[in-house]
Formats: C-alpha cells, sequence, structure tokens
C-alpha cells in the first residue's frame, strides 16, 4: 500500500492519493474497532466469572450467617443463665452455673468472605456488573461489611477474664464435652455448634472451689457487657443475611 501511495505521489493522481490514504484511514478505523469490541467482549466475560463468582462467596456467607447467628443465640442463651445466677445466687451456683459462664465466653470470630468482590475491583471491573443500581448496591454491601466484621470479630473483656478466674482443668473438661462441634460442608464452609446439653459430672469440693473463684473475680458488669455485644452479633447476622440474599438475587437476576 505505501509503494502504491507513493507511485500515485510521483505520477500526481491526487485522486488516487485520497482513495489510497481512505482506504489505510478506513482499515485503521476498522481495525480500532475490532480492537475494542474484542477488549469489551474480554472485559465483559472477565465481569461474569467474577459476578458468579461473587455470587459463589454470597451463598457461602448466607450459610456462615444462618450458622453464625444461631451460635451467638447459643452463647447469649448460657450469658444470660450465667447471668441469672450471678445476680440472684439461690437460683444455684453449681456445675450448670460453671458451664454457663464458659460458653457465655465462646466466639466465633472470622470475618465474612469477600475475595471475589476484591479481586473484581483490583481488575477495575467493577462499571461491568451491572446497572447502577446493582453496583450500588454491591459497594454498599461489601463496605457495610468492613464496619460490621469490627463488631463481628470484637471480644469484650468478659472471655479473658472469665477465663482467668475458672480453674484451667474445668476449662478444659468443658472444651472436651462441651466445646464447639465443627462441620464442613461440601462447599468447603465450616460451621460450629454448641451442644445443648453437657455434663461434667465435678464433685462438690470443685464447684465451690470454682464458684468462688469467678465470685472473686466480680463479673457481673463485663457479663452484662458480653450480652449487649451478643445482642448487637445477633441483629448483624440477621441483617446481613437478608442484605446477602437480596444482593445475590440481584446479582442473578443480572447475569440472566
Amino acid at each position: 500500500m505505501i509503494r502504491r501511495i507513493r507511485h500515485h505521489v510521483e505520477t500526481h493522481n491526487w485522486f488516487a492519493v485520497f482513495i489510497d490514504l481512505l482506504i489505510v484511514g478506513v482499515g485503521v478505523f476498522l481495525g480500532t474497532q475490532a480492537n475494542n469490541w474484542n477488549e469489551e467482549r474480554i472485559r465483559r466475560s472477565e465481569a461474569a466469572d467474577y459476578r458468579q463468582e461473587i455470587v459463589s462467596d454470597l451463598k457461602a456467607n448466607e450459610i456462615d450467617l444462618v450458622w453464625r447467628k444461631a451460635y451467638y443465640e447459643a452463647v447469649r442463651k448460657h450469658a444470660i443463665a450465667a447471668l441469672a445466677v450471678v445476680e440472684l445466687p439461690s437460683r444455684g451456683e453449681g456445675e450448670a452455673f460453671l458451664i454457663d459462664a464458659y460458653q457465655a465466653s465462646q466466639v466465633w470470630a472470622r470475618p465474612l468472605t469477600r475475595t471475589a468482590y476484591d479481586e473484581m475491583i483490583g481488575a477495575g471491573l467493577s462499571r461491568n456488573m451491572g446497572d447502577q443500581a446493582t453496583r450500588s448496591r454491591l459497594t454498599a454491601y461489601y463496605t457495610q461489611i468492613k464496619q460490621f466484621d469490627i463488631t463481628a470479630i470484637g471480644v469484650t473483656s468478659y472471655r479473658d477474664r472469665l477465663r482467668r478466674a475458672l480453674p484451667y482443668a474445668i476449662q478444659a473438661d468443658i472444651m472436651k464435652r462441651c466445646g464447639d462441634r465443627v462441620t464442613t460442608l461440601s462447599n468447603g464452609v465450616q460451621i460450629s455448634a454448641l451442644p445443648e446439653r453437657c455434663a461434667l459430672g465435678l464433685n462438690a469440693a470443685q464447684i465451690s472451689s470454682a464458684v468462688a473463684r469467678l465470685k472473686a473475680a466480680d463479673l457481673h458488669e463485663d457479663l452484662t457487657r458480653q450480652i449487649a455485644d451478643l445482642d448487637q452479633k445477633v441483629a448483624g447476622y440477621e441483617r446481613f443475611l437478608g442484605l446477602a440474599t437480596n444482593l445475590r438475587l440481584r446479582l442473578q437476576s443480572a447475569a440472566a
């Protein structure tokens, strides 16, 4: 083409030169457009892959949230039972009280899954994830997760003070007989649950000594604060379960 243009210039065939340049320009334009279309196709394909990965993460979060809400409801039940005895010892400062006091300090502390979302942001594909409303909900969900994780992972002083005061032998027995029951699901998500019932078989001297140590530690205020924290966790897990479900359904609808 260059040789042809040079020939037409040398022969002063300006019309032919114009046609040649026009052909070159159209070719460059079409080549650029084809490249842009191909890049856009690749970006749409990558965005679709990330969207599916985010949907998978949201499904995992939904399972996680259901079980963690149930877990902390069980912890809260133990905490309420322990507080009742602390405030009214005549209810019975026995083995059940020691178990309740310990189980009230249990935690399941890990952040919610957001790997696919962070990778998608890093790849610069946020604008390919759906319409403005969908993108806004996606951003809002993961921004709020970052904030809620502070509460979800947070641990009050009660856990530390209780586990300093309760004799270790009793703690070890509770962990063995009444500790978390961990199950790994087919998708790799691990869930935990506390047993509904458990017994240690402590004798009267062991119970009396352990109760005396807990009384000396004066855990009333810390236990009260622990229950307030558990209330926040349970409410937060319930709220985020709804948010995760709604966002997943919206992303699936956008992909359809």
